[in-house]
């Protein structure tokens, strides 16, 4: 695959994931207000922090693959807000929910798409979305807390599920646009194996990562996966 066939579309995909994580920041710090004491606050302000700075590296490295920055984040902007505008952040417990389910997905497509990269690019990419376990652990001991009753697990399983929809919605949306994933995949990947496989691949173990979080928090019950 020709080298700047890859370029622009590590370009592509660069742009998408900054425009996503500057969208998490912003959703990090308007749970702020839910908290309920100043220690968690100051704790959930220091993850947002935290989201900012992964928001700053993605973006110093697409602007150093291209003058166009914010265009490129602009043209994957819809489907991002369209999932970040609907992120349930009402009540402590729909943030908790957010940030031990709905974030950590963009972690685990991280941890899977910065391998085949190349190197300071997935570097870049695994060092902004998928270096949050503070973070996760912090949303996973808090929303544990609070499923004391059939009532609140319920609540969790409808907005994990709500989640969870509208994320590969967006996906699908993002790849029938552009391209990018499947020719970074291709570039990336096995001889004789598609990018559209592989791209299925790489939802697959998303998914998977998504399972083992919702089984630990015991939302569901490993045999209803088998």
């Amino acid at each position: 695959m020709a080298d700047d066939e890859i370029e622009l579309a590590t370009v592509e995909v660069l742009g998408a994931l900054t425009y996503g994580q500057l969208r998490s920041f912003e959703c990090t710090g308007r749970a702020i207000r839910h908290a309920p004491d100043a220690r968690r606050a100051d704790q959930l302000a220091e993850f947002a922090l935290r989201e900012h700075a992964g928001y700053a590296l993605l973006r110093d490295h697409l602007m150093e693959h291209t003058d166009l920055g914010p265009a490129v984040m602009d043209r994957q902007k819809p489907h991002f807000d369209a999932y970040f505008d609907r992120v349930p952040l009402g009540d402590w417990f729909e943030a908790c929910t957010f940030f031990a389910v709905g974030l950590p997905v963009a972690a685990d497509f991280g941890r899977e798409l910065g391998p085949l990269l190349d190197e300071r690019t997935g570097m870049a990419v695994v060092g902004a979305l998928a270096d949050r376990a503070p973070f996760e652990q912090f949303a996973m001991d808090h929303l544990r807390e609070q499923l004391t009753s059939d009532e609140a697990r319920d609540r969790a399983r409808g907005l994990v599920a709500d989640m969870i929809g509208r994320a590969l919605t967006g996906f699908q949306g993002v790849i029938s646009d552009t391209d990018a994933l499947k020719v970074l995949l291709a570039s990336g990947g096995d001889e004789g194996e598609s990018g559209e496989t592989r791209v299925r691949r790489l939802a697959l173990a998303v998914m998977e990562g998504h399972r083992r979080r919702i089984v630990d928090l015991g939302l569901e019950d490993l045999d209803e996966f088998a």
